[in-house]
């Protein structure tokens, strides 16, 4: 059954995809990088929220959102750091690396948000499960980015939320999925 009503969550994503691709279109947020990745991080939180299947507080709720903005924004940190630590990579190949490491962060990251707040059984290898799938898709979409002028940074966001989310809905619905992830305590 799983923790969330998912394809409500998978509808409010597609509606906060729009969004987020306005946004972006009206050049609302390029100024501000903290303020465009808070907005990110804020609104797929904002879409799991949506589809709790347990009723929570607004306290519990909000917090949870507000912690997955600033983790967002601790996740464009890694990246500038990134950057410096990949220095000696030579260009493409510097993107890639800081955008894996960025995907991978944050879903591991967020991964123990979700873990911390909704799906206490979600195990230590889901989190990081999710965020090798995160890190692979999102660095598909960059090679797709370079190679379509159309696609912007929202388009990014959109594939990690699709596929963080497609993984939750995974192991939180797949039978026995969290249950066969526990290894010694993990």
């Amino acid at each position: 059954m799983g923790h969330f009503y998912y394809a409500r969550h998978f509808g409010v994503l597609g509606a906060a995809t729009v969004v987020l691709f306005l946004l972006g279109h009206w050049d609302l947020i390029s100024d501000s990088l903290i303020v465009s990745f808070a907005i990110s991080g804020g609104l797929h939180a904002c879409a799991l929220v949506f589809a709790l299947r347990s009723p929570q507080s607004l306290l519990r709720k909000s917090c949870f959102v507000a912690l997955a903005a600033a983790l967002s924004v601790f996740t464009m940190y890694v990246g500038i750091m990134g950057l410096v630590l990949f220095a000696a990579v030579p260009g493409n190949e510097r993107l890639y690396a800081v955008l894996g490491l960025c995907s991978l962060s944050g879903a591991i990251t967020y991964g123990s948000l979700i873990r911390l707040f909704w799906i206490r059984k979600f195990s230590s290898r889901l989190i990081l499960s999710m965020a090798l799938l995160c890190t692979v898709a999102t660095s598909l979409a960059f090679f797709a980015k370079t190679h379509a002028d159309f696609l912007g940074g929202w388009w990014l966001a959109a594939v990690w939320w699709f596929t963080l989310s497609g993984a939750l809905k995974f192991f939180d619905t797949h039978p026995n999925a969290l249950s066969r992830s526990k290894y010694n305590g993990t």
